[in-house]
């Protein structure tokens, strides 16, 4: 804990607490909070050369954004009533992501900050508001993806925090985090000092409020474990997703069938993974490709395509390949393989390998089954992360594509574990086995899965059967239609699921944490003081325990990286806990004041000029304290 204060807030709310709501307010999917109070208007009180109000802006010069405003429009003003804090979530994420948005709203209302929640479709949301100018609403929440690299690297989220990274759409930018990240991504051959940083990292960020890390939710499913042995239950994608397929290459027969059943609720829409939209199209069709690297289920680098990758200098890595590999039609896989899907993703800018790419500024065929890739810089995410998230495509199939981007192949040919059979789109996605493949010997597996590996036949086919709804794939679940689900549960759904002989709840930890992002962009968020009372105003630990019925694991403090990722985890980072009490009393010392109806408003006179001076570039990451401000609580500010 990093707050003086210790007093407590209420007792755990219930889920059916969490629920409720103030009032339902004009527009499809928003929910107004205290904002339905009316507020008391006050006359303006500022200092000599300050102005009046400060609107949303872009404070730094942000090479990434081609913009000439922020896509938020949100406006501070001298002693006047907080304007509503819309609060974006999409309830299409996570089964409870609707009480997670109530969660923040509670911890808003405990400050007088009046509310709005936005339900957004999902798809709407990414590509709308998380997008590189920056989030639409002042917080904007959302489940991260399980994307197997991201739990091998701290890069994945860190860079995010990076100025110049397209990915962050917060407008964040602390000088020493920016330095230490630089610093930390260039250096190649030495993880001991690259973890030192990387703790920095995390202390800074966490102190400083960037965003607020809710909890990492377990992963929900439901499986048939009578006519089927050997679930992985790998952290992030459950014992049942898509990121990961060791479930599907260990599960063994326990019944007649050797094909094993997926109920689905979203489907595919091509059949060309490099120029894939993301999400489940990309997770489906890596069955049927395989990257140079891979990831264990305890979140290890372990070989693919490659057996071996070094640093021969800092921007080169030199990489020994797989020998004795097909693709699926019987050609062989070399290097030729590599080097042209290399220069083929760059050359006409492949979507979903981008992450792969990005730092490459050229490769070469060493022999027939070695290459030399050259970074443009020192990468040292490249042999995890990156080389994990490749998935290599064969020449003698795509060399004479000439527009990759409209191309879907009829059949795609990989090296992966499964080979392609059907896809009825919007319906059904199907793959057979692929005999002879490492990850189906009994011996891989024991070395890569340790006491979750399961010897036996396997399984011959998987099978995705789009069915629409939760409730309808439940009910195929038990009917003995599905083999398992391969969606995420929630508590009841998984309940109810394993009410039925032979159907088992599966429960996983997780490294990809929900977030809270916070746009940097408004003066409001800007204020550090504001970032430290809304962050001991949320229960975390209420809400783990009384929403998920203990099925997630709270953070110590702000931080993106979960305990999972042991290698690069910091368990020292400040926590400022949950303080309903002591938040307001943050605000009250910033020189914030609530009127008689409870609602907050922006510091006025001297208080005012203190706000100005805190959400100045060079003074967004300090405490009042810090900046020689007074206690305002102690002197007499007009409201």
């Amino acid at each position: 804990m990093i707050d003086d204060d210790r007093c407590r807030g209420s007792a755990l709310f219930t889920r059916r607490q969490y629920l409720q709501t103030s009032a339902v307010v004009a527009g499809a999917g928003a929910l107004a909070g205290c904002g339905s109070k009316t507020a008391s208007q006050v006359e303006a009180n500022t200092p000599s050369g300050v102005p009046a109000a400060v609107e949303t802006k872009y404070w730094h010069d942000w090479p990434t954004i081609d913009a000439e405003s922020p896509p938020l429009d949100y406006t501070a003003r001298a002693g006047q009533p907080l304007d509503s804090v819309s609060i974006e979530y999409s309830s299409e994420d996570d089964p409870w992501m609707r009480e997670h948005a109530l969660l923040l709203q509670r911890g808003l209302d405990n400050l007088g900050a009046p509310t709005e929640l936005v339900d957004r479709p999902l798809n709407q949301l990414y590509a709308q508001s998380w997008d590189t100018p920056g989030l639409e609403h002042p917080l904007s929440t959302s489940s991260q993806g399980p994307d197997p690299q991201r739990g091998l690297d701290p890069n994945p989220f860190l860079m995010r925090l990076y100025k110049e990274n397209p990915s962050n759409y917060t407008n964040y930018w602390h000088p020493k985090i920016n330095d230490l990240l630089e610093r930390q991504r260039k250096l190649t051959g030495e993880p001991k000092r690259r973890k030192e940083l990387v703790d920095r990292i995390q202390r800074l960020f966490a102190n400083d409020v960037g965003d607020i890390i809710t909890l990492f939710p377990n992963v929900i499913t439901a499986g048939n474990t009578r006519n089927w042995r050997g679930y992985v239950r790998t952290p992030g994608n459950g014992a049942t997703g898509d990121a990961f397929q060791w479930t599907e290459v260990n599960l063994q027969p326990e019944g007649n069938s050797r094909a094993f059943v997926k109920g689905v609720t979203t489907s595919m829409n091509s059949l060309n993974l490099p120029w894939a939209a993301g999400g489940d199209e990309e997770l489906r069709l890596k069955f049927i490709y395989d990257g140079l690297f891979d990831a264990s289920p305890d979140l290890k680098v372990v070989p693919g395509l490659a057996i071996n990758a070094e640093f021969t200098g800092n921007t080169t890595v030199d990489v020994t390949l797989r020998e004795g590999v097909s693709w699926h039609d019987g050609k062989p896989f070399t290097a030729e393989d590599v080097v042209f899907s290399t220069r083929y993703f760059i050359e006409n800018t492949s979507t979903s390998q981008a992450t792969f790419y990005e730092p490459i500024d050229s490769v070469e065929r060493l022999g027939k089954h070695a290459v030399r890739f050259e970074l443009a810089y020192p990468d040292a995410s490249f042999t995890t992360q990156r080389m994990v998230r490749s998935a290599i495509v064969p020449k003698h199939r795509w060399q004479d594509i000439e527009a990759p981007s409209q191309y879907n192949p009829s059949n795609p040919i990989g090296t992966g574990p499964f080979k392609f059979e059907g896809w009825d789109q919007g319906t059904r996605f199907s793959v057979t086995r692929n005999e002879g493949h490492w990850m189906f010997r009994d011996d891989w597996r024991a070395k890569i899965f340790g006491d979750a590996a399961a010897q036996g036949p396997g399984i011959e086919r998987v099978i995705w059967i789009n069915v629409g709804n939760v409730d309808a794939m439940l009910g195929a679940l038990a009917g003995g239609q599905l083999d398992a689900v391969g969606s995420t549960l929630s508590n009841a759904q998984a309940d109810r699921a394993a009410s039925n002989t032979g159907i088992d709840r599966l429960s996983t930890k997780n490294f990809a944490p929900v977030t809270v992002k916070l746009m940097h962009s408004c003066p409001l968020i800007r204020d550090k003081e504001f970032r430290v009372a809304l962050t001991k105003s949320i229960d975390k630990d209420g809400f783990a325990e009384s929403v998920l019925l203990g099925e997630a694991t709270v953070p110590n403090g702000e931080n993106y990286i979960s305990e999972l990722v042991e290698a690069w985890y910091n368990p020292d980072t400040p926590d400022y806990g949950y303080n309903p009490e002591a938040a307001r009393r943050v605000l009250d010392r910033a020189g914030y004041r609530r009127d008689e109806n409870g609602v907050l408003h922006f510091p006025n006179g001297e208080a005012w000029g203190a706000f100005v001076e805190r959400i100045q570039n060079g003074n967004t990451h300090r405490r009042r304290a810090a900046l020689g401000q007074p206690d305002f609580s102690t002197k007499e500010t007009t409201t």
